[in-house]
Parts: structure tokens; C-alpha cells; sequence
């Protein structure tokens, strides 16, 4: 284990050796929280910078440079130096802290971040200038705008959740942003849009959770009310449509906030995965699929059995090497924090290796994001990365004959308050991890 990293020393450790990874991108419109790409850990460089506010979310920009909302609402720009991380914006409590910060492109090779502010107008930062604008309608403050590119421009609109619960359409980022079209999806105020192409066309499907209920008030993700439904939206340039809602039936609900569009088993086109929940049999994981004109169950794990138990979907990924790829979860992270890897076999979902004491989810918290999948250690397998059940360590767990096994961890100085970031932040073709605890944000850097 690695311990006392909050400094800025080089670290060194040596590992048993691990293949390949899925192909799917952390951050991307799908949700899966895997990670192409490989790393050096343990041998690593550690930068940390202190903050003012616990942050909470925190996305990496072009050139070095990451952006950051912490518990007070303050927009943070920062340039990685060679030993420090140097501030080079600050914008006091302008934005929601409820979302993150999301990196858009403007065109001609310019991005920009943009993010809510509490009162639901856009934020948008670039070239050092933040703007704050009515786009027509006031948008949810408990989520985050999901970038979009559509005929082959070279510049992204803009999907969001309104403050009604609608899915708008947003265009003109680069002048005068604009709603170009409006379905009424009935979202959850704090539902996250994943996209993808579920019926294997050209077109560009939206997936959001809706319909809000409390006919099961567990409170697992900052509030008492669920979805009973999912709701499937077409995209296309200055058009939105719904096409399809999946009802799930009383008195289950889908206890989740991201529909995470991912692989799961041999062959199959990328199916949704979701939590289903209920009083009786508490969470289970549920994987749905298109078929013919809408959505139908592919696939069930088996329920927990009891009521306010939840389950954490982190994404579906070849953990074991056999070119398959599982599903990976974390039952009860609340709880006893179980990490599971499941093979879908016919209509079934059968754990196949468990782990004990992870904690990949605070309770009562928004932030799904504090587990990865990534080769971390540049030995070729995927390794789980996520806190143990103190939410003061971070564990890389490895799939091993059947058996989780723990390769490395990093001490920080205390819980995770952060999602975990996983990028190539400083161009030298390595993955790099960055996470907050209470004393500040933590740069974990691959080295050579």
C-alpha cells in the first residue's frame, strides 16, 4: 500500500502483472465509467493543492489545466505546474454545486466550460471570460448539460434538463445560446442524459430517467422520490422527439439517476443498465435492450432482499480477460460495500467474484462518479478503482483467477468528497487520477 502521498514525492511499488481494455470512455455521453489508455501506478508523482471548500466536481480541460465546483458553488480554473497547481480563475459561488463542470467544443479549436447556476441560467467560461445567460428557460440545478455533435459540425449543442423537467435543445454556445427544440420528458430534476444508438441505426437516441414517484422513499441519491420510467428521445439538428417510455411496474421503480448505456455479455449490442428497486426485494441490477420498436428486460440480477438496500452500477467492462465483458457493481455501499462482477447468462445476471469493504457511494449524495475502470498500472488488465469503506483510501482491485485482488492504494487525508477524474491531464500519453478530499484536491500523476 501506498501511504503519506499528500506531498509531492515519487512513489514506487511493484505489481503483479496484468490485457486489454473495452474501448468505451469515462466521461463519454454513454456513462460507462471505464477508461482506455494505461498508467504507471503506483509510481507516480503527487501534486495537491488546498481548498478553500471541499471540492466536488472537477473535469480536466485542453493544456494542462483543470476546472473545478466545490460545496459553495465556486468555479475553479487551474493550470498544472511542475511541482503546483496554480489558480488562474476563480469565480466565487456562481455555479450549482449539485453538477459538474462540462468541457465543450466552440469550433475552430476553441472549448469552453459550462455549468448551471443555482438559479438555472447557463454559465459558460472560455478564454478567461464567464458569461451567465437565459437560454429561454430555467434549467435544473441538480444535474449538468450533456454536450452533443450533430452532422459532423465542429462545434457541440447542448442536452439538458429544465427546471420543469423537460429535455431542451441548446444551440449558438459560441454567441447567443438558444433553445431549438423542447420535448416534455418528464425528468428527474436530477436525472443525467446518456446517449447512444440502442437500435443499431444511424440515429442518436437521448435516455433519461422520468416520471418521478415515492412509492419507494429510500433516499439513497439525495432525495425520496425514483423514477417509474425511462424515457427514450430521438436527436437530430434543431429537432427533439420522444420515441419510446419504458414503464417499469408498481410498485418497483428504477433507483438510479444515469442509464448507463454499456456491453454486457457476448455479442449483444450495447444494452441499458439500471437499478430496479422496491419495499420487498430491495435493489436489484436490471439491463434493457431494443428490440423491434422499444425498449424490453435483457437481463435481471438477483435482488437484494431488502427494502433500502441499493446497489451502484459502475459500468460494464472485460475485467476477467476473456474477451466478455462484465458488469460491475457495488451492492449495499452503504452498508457492508460489496464489489461484484457479473456475467449475463441468458436472462440472468450471476455474480461471479465479490470483494467485501468499498464504499463507492456516500449516502445520501448525488455523485455516482467515485469509482473508475481503467489499467491503471499499464499491465495490460482493468482495475476497479474506488475507495474502501473508511472513504479515506483508494483501491485498485484486479480481477485474478476468479478473485478480487487489491494491487495498490493511495492514503489520502480524508473521505473522498470528489468524483474521481481519470485523464491524461499533462500530454505524456499516460493516465493520470485526480480526486478531492476535505483538505483539498489531489493530482496522482503517471510517470515514465
Amino acid at each position: 500500500m501506498i501511504a503519506g502521498l499528500l506531498g509531492g514525492a515519487l512513489l514506487t511499488l511493484t505489481l503483479a502483472a496484468p490485457a486489454q481494455a473495452w474501448p468505451l470512455t469515462y466521461g463519454s455521453p454513454g456513462a460507462n465509467r471505464v477508461v482506455s489508455g494505461k498508467g504507471s501506478f503506483p509510481h507516480l508523482l503527487v501534486i495537491s493543492s488546498a481548498a478553500e471548500a471541499p471540492v466536488r466536481w472537477v473535469v480536466s480541460l485542453p493544456a494542462r489545466r483543470l476546472c473545478a465546483i466545490d460545496a459553495n458553488g465556486t468555479l475553479w480554473i487551474f493550470e498544472l505546474g511542475q511541482t503546483e497547481l496554480h489558480v488562474v480563475g476563480r469565480y466565487g459561488e456562481i455555479a450549482s454545486p449539485d453538477g459538474p463542470p462540462v468541457v465543450v467544443t466552440l469550433g475552430e479549436g476553441r472549448t469552453a466550460v459550462v455549468a448551471v447556476a443555482p438559479d438555472g441560467r447557463l454559465l459558460i467560461w472560455n478564454e478567461g471570460a464567464l458569461r451567465s445567460l437565459d437560454v429561454g428557460s430555467p434549467l435544473s440545478r441538480l444535474t449538468f448539460p450533456v454536450p452533443v455533435s450533430l452532422e459532423g459540425k465542429s462545434w457541440d449543442d447542448l442536452l439538458a434538463v429544465t427546471s420543469d423537467g423537460a429535455l431542451v435543445l441548446i444551440g449558438g454556445l459560441a454567441s447567443a445560446p438558444r433553445i431549438l427544440s423542447r420535448v416534455d420528458a418528464h425528468a428527474l430534476p436530477d436525472a443525467r442524459i446518456t446517449l447512444g444508438r440502442l437500435d443499431g441505426s444511424a440515429g442518436l437516441q437521448a435516455m433519461v430517467l422520468s416520471d418521478a414517484t415515492d412509492r419507494y422513499p429510500q433516499g439513497a441519491l439525495g432525495d425520496k422520490l425514483e423514477a417509474s420510467s425511462l424515457t427514450v428521445v430521438t436527436v437530430a439538428p434543431n429537432a427533439l422527439a420522444i420515441r419510446f417510455r419504458y414503464v417499469v411496474r408498481a410498485p418497483a421503480v428504477l433507483a438510479d439517476l444515469i442509464p448507463i448505456v454499456a456491453p454486457v455479455g457476448e455479442g449483444q449490442r450495447p444494452g441499458l443498465v439500471v437499478v430496479k428497486g422496491s419495499l420487498r426485494q430491495g435493489a436489484s441490477l436490471l439491463v434493457l435492450g431494443w428490440r423491434d420498436t422499444g425498449l424490453e428486460a435483457l437481463a435481471e440480477g438477483p435482488a437484494l432482499g431488502q427494502s433500502n438496500r441499493w446497489v451502484h452500477v459502475l459500468g460494464a467492462a472485460d475485467v476477467s480477460g476473456d474477451g466478455i465483458p462484465e458488469l460491475i457493481a457495488v451492492n449495499t455501499p452503504h452498508v457492508a460495500g460489496v464489489l461484484v462482477a457479473y456475467e449475463r447468462r441468458g436472462g440472468a445476471l450471476v455474480p461471479m467474484a465479490k470483494a467485501l469493504g468499498y464504499a463507492s457511494h456516500a449516502l445520501g449524495s448525488r455523485n455516482q462518479d467515485q469509482a473508475v475502470i481503467a489499467d491503471m498500472s499499464g499491465k495490460g488488465r482493468l482495475q476497479v478503482i474506488l475507495p474502501r469503506q473508511s472513504r479515506d483510501v483508494l483501491a485498485a482491485l484486479e480481477l485474478s483467477n476468479g478473485r478480487w485482488e487489491e494491487r495498490w492504494a493511495l492514503q489520502l487525508a480524508g473521505p473522498v468528497q470528489s468524483n474521481l477524474l481519470v485523464d491524461d491531464l499533462d500530454g505524456d500519453g499516460l493516465l493520470d487520477l485526480v480526486v478531492a478530499d476535505r483538505r483539498g484536491l489531489h493530482v496522482f500523476l503517471s510517470v515514465r
